[in-house]
């Protein structure tokens, strides 16, 4: 089965979700600085490819993990992607679309806008990783939700 988490850019919340989901970050506490700036692509994703999915990696079983960027309409993209997957024969059994969105909080918002839009990258890094290292309980919850669901 495939997994797709997806937020706005693609660059912070469906980034760590996806690199929890992998075991590229840990899931018993929360990951330092360092640790998360070394997973692949986070606060890195160009804006030009917001709306392509990148795969992150595979699970522990074989699973394959993607992130992807759907900016301000992600339900209604979320939604037509799953209407053209049935639409092309591909079953929702196949693969799970997860929102992870909602995990932000303000403190990571404002350091991706700072880092990726006014290009204050040093500064809008330490501000998104620190509001990330604050709320990293509720992704790794998000992240075993979805492992519930692959059974």
């Amino acid at each position: 089965m495939k997994v797709i988490y997806y937020c706005f850019a693609g660059a912070h919340a469906s980034v760590v979700s996806s690199a929890i989901h992998c075991g590229l970050l840990p899931e018993n506490r929360i990951p330092t600085y360092e640790e998360l700036l070394s997973i692949p692509y986070y606060d890195q994703t160009d804006p030009a490819f917001v709306g392509m999915p990148y795969l992150m990696g595979d699970d522990e079983f074989g699973n394959p993990i993607y992130f992807m960027g759907m900016w301000n309409q992600r339900q209604a993209l979320a939604s037509t992607l799953e209407r053209l997957l049935v639409a092309g024969g591909i079953s929702s059994e196949t693969y799970i679309l997860q929102d992870s969105f909602p995990m932000l909080n303000f403190s990571t918002k404002v350091g991706g806008a700072l880092s990726k839009r006014l290009l204050f990258t040093s500064l809008g890094r330490r501000i998104s990783v620190w509001g990330i290292q604050r709320r990293y309980p509720q992704f790794v919850s998000l992240v075993e939700n979805v492992k519930k669901r692959l059974g």
